[in-house]
């Protein structure tokens, strides 16, 4: 069975330098990662938030110098008062670590990881069976392992999809500008040029919305 689960662990690597700072002020977040038809490598992209320069520079060194980077690249960066965030790109060896593991021995669907606070909180759609077989060998490699099936995950269920009709509608709700400070349009004219009532694009915005935010809920 295809199950959502969420894994909690910290382990010696760059990771347990965050724990020296609370999720405000640190965090890095794995979001796309593609291992290579060899098992011998992954493509990864992720993102990384410093509200200080001088951490944000700490920890793009230990990432981009980790023995497990084969190469890293920072592809889009931004700062502002609140702090940096940049987007990385990097390649990196799977030899003998907890990826390596779940890629090699589990049906996995999806995995993407969170770190804070000196710990990983791993998001991880698989099959349930092998799964749970190859978990005693991934706590050998951790300090402290916690493993929680969610109950429900948006990404295993139809119904939190967007429809054809509400992406459409949230698209053009975002180009002509609905969504910013002030509004460069509202409700009301939105609702004139789709043909359609107010009550009904309000209704169709935050069901997409509501969608939306549940999966990014889910993805933290």
């Amino acid at each position: 069975m295809i199950k959502s689960y969420t894994v909690i662990l910290s382990h010696d690597d760059w990771s347990r330098y965050t724990e020296k700072f609370d999720e405000e002020e640190l965090y890095v977040k794995v979001v796309r990662r593609i291992p290579s038809l060899d098992g011998l490598t992954e493509n990864v992209m992720g993102v990384i938030y410093a509200k200080d320069k001088d951490s944000y520079k700490q920890i793009v060194k230990m990432l981009s110098r980790n023995a497990t980077t084969i190469d890293f690249k920072i592809i889009d960066l931004y700062k502002n008062k609140s702090g940096i965030r940049a987007i990385y790109a990097s390649v990196e060896s799977l030899r003998g670590r907890i990826a390596e593991r779940l890629l090699r021995d589990c049906r996995i669907f999806s995995m993407n990881e969170t770190i804070y606070e000196g710990m990983e909180r791993w998001s991880i759609i698989a099959d349930s069976e092998n799964f749970i077989k190859i978990i005693p060998e991934v706590k050998e490699l951790t300090y402290e392992f916690k493993i929680i099936e969610e109950s429900s995950n948006p990404f295993l269920s139809v119904k939190e999809e967007l429809t054809p009709k509400e992406l459409a509608i949230l698209k053009l709700a975002f180009d002509r500008g609905y969504f910013e400070t002030p509004k460069r349009i509202g409700l009301e004219d939105l609702a004139n040029e789709l043909g359609i009532s107010k009550p009904a694009i309000m209704q169709v915005l935050r069901k997409a919305i509501a969608k939306l935010a549940e999966k990014t809920i889910r993805d933290i």
